[in-house]
């Protein structure tokens, strides 16, 4: 069971009703599963991360928080559809008193198995499945707990400290890893044995510790009595619940110098946290009678890279390529390390843009521009979401045109730009064997391009290329490539 899709309304900074956002749905292949969203700060990319969590969750959260800071009279709506076996997860992980009622909800589509959930600020506390043969979302009584047995969720926000994910509070991952661990432990000889040495040990008026606090207690009691009247007094010691003794464990690693985690560097503390978070998900996920049978769950990192240097973002870009094979994994990024995989065009990629009216608008860029058949590239997506312009771009619209010009050389390839309406008002002087050649008039595109090319130029080093003009040049090729039946 994944997220085939999701509609956001009024939420925070989606104001009316965004278009149905078609998500990336693991199919066995490397990449498939994986969904990340760049674009500019303050473009709606994290606020997707929450519309799944307030989904599933809730919110403890204002209404007045969640709506559009613009339209606070209409309520904030959040729908999510799943697609895969929905059936078969019901069975196996839903409330046995709620199996039939979520069955009933099932809907197919393309002979696909879909269910539908909504949740809105009218009644935050209440989640809603869609009817197909009503047509309408309809409300279930208590059925909102249940639906978090279905599916679980992870967020690692970019303001997450890891050193908290890598301690063993209640709440973190590490505690959550052990808590199930140790609650079976309690069940075997091993603690029945321990647990007796406890009373033994802390409450046996024969050992040692107790001798010692008879006597405390006896003075104590003596003065009690005196003042308040005939009374006996004793201490007792309640055995602790076994979570308490993960409270003051700490993960030591040796990388040459054996120290405490919370010492190491945060690039180290993070890694480790989602080196952990993998565990996490498969102790989470598994069913308690058959391996075959997985719990969904789903991972939201936002800004991966913090923390990382450029190789340790490419390693955990590979992990999580690896795993979107068979889970659904989205990151909310703004480095070019998670673009550049040669698997780019098997991620579903999602640019984030303000519009006119500082609106999201999200565009699935595997359906955007389409300027190669090999696309997206990392330039094409950089100039799509950031609005810039990279030589790696220019490098491959011009081998681009080259191909379809179907002209081998420079000389007739300029003649063929020529032809599309371009100019020839750069002037490039070659050289050879540091022999200077008739300086001859090019266009913008070629004469960037032997700036990339020609460094080892002496003659030309004086002369370069503006920001704008890189710009200029890469614009008037899309113009081209687009007024272009494509593959041709």
């Amino acid at each position: 069971m994944f997220i085939k899709r999701l509609t956001v309304s009024n939420f925070k900074s989606f104001q009316g009703k965004a278009e149905p956002l078609e998500l990336n749905i693991p199919n066995g292949e490397i990449g498939s599963g994986l969904n990340i969203f760049i674009g500019e700060n303050n473009t709606g990319k994290s606020t997707i991360f929450e519309t799944i969590d307030f989904i599933r969750n809730g919110t403890k959260k204002s209404v007045e928080d969640i709506k559009n800071k613009e339209n606070q009279s209409d309520e904030a709506v959040v729908e999510i559809t799943f697609q895969g076996e929905i059936e078969q997860i019901i069975d196996n992980f839903s409330q046995p008193n709620k199996v039939s009622i979520f069955k009933k909800y099932i809907t197919n589509h393309s002979g696909e198995q879909q269910i539908h959930f909504m949740r809105h600020t009218s009644n935050v506390k209440t989640i809603k499945l869609w009817s197909g043969e009503n047509k309408e979302y309809k409300n279930e009584s208590g059925i909102d707990a249940p639906v978090k047995k279905l599916f679980e969720t992870y967020f690692v926000w970019a303001d997450t400290n890891p050193n908290d994910q890598t301690s063993f509070g209640a709440t973190t991952i590490c505690g959550n890893l052990l808590k199930e661990i140790a609650t079976n432990f309690t069940k075997t000889c091993e603690y029945e044995s321990f647990s007796k040495k406890f009373q033994q040990v802390f409450n046996d008026d024969d050992s040692g510790l107790r001798k010692e606090l008879i006597v405390i207690e006896k003075k104590t009691q003596a003065i009690f009595r005196e003042q308040f009247g005939d009374a006996s007094i004793s201490f007792h010691f309640d055995e602790l619940d076994i979570s308490t003794f993960f409270k003051n464990t700490t993960i030591e690693l040796d990388d040459g110098i054996n120290t405490p985690m919370n010492e190491k560097g945060s690039g180290m503390q993070r890694s480790l946290a989602l080196a952990l978070l993998q565990v996490y998900a498969e102790e989470l996920t598994r069913h308690p009678e058959s391996n075959d049978i997985t719990k969904p769950f789903f991972l939201f990192i936002d800004e991966p890279e913090i923390c990382l240097h450029p190789k340790a973002q490419k390693k955990l870009l590979n992990t999580l390529l690896e795993l979107s094979k068979h889970k659904q994994i989205f990151l909310a990024s703004h480095s070019p390390y998670f673009l550049i995989t040669e698997h780019l065009n098997k991620i579903g990629l999602f640019v984030f843009k303000n519009s006119t009216l500082n609106v999201p608008h999200i565009t699935n860029v595997r359906e955007g521009l389409k300027l190669f058949p090999w696309s997206p590239t990392w330039g094409e997506v950089n100039f799509i979401a950031y609005n810039l312009p990279t030589t790696d771009f220019h490098n491959e619209l011009y081998g681009r045109l080259q191909e379809l010009s179907k002209m081998k050389n420079i000389s007739g390839f300029e003649d063929w730009l020529v032809s599309q309406s371009l100019q020839k008002t750069y002037k490039w002087t070659k050289e050879k064997d540091g022999e200077e050649y008739r300086p001859m008039r090019v266009t913008l595109q070629t004469f960037i391009r032997h700036k990339i090319h020609h460094l080892e130029n002496k003659t030309m080093r004086g002369l370069s290329y503006t920001l704008e003009e890189l710009k200029k040049s890469i614009l008037e090729m899309i113009a081209i490539i687009k007024s272009m039946p494509y593959g041709t």
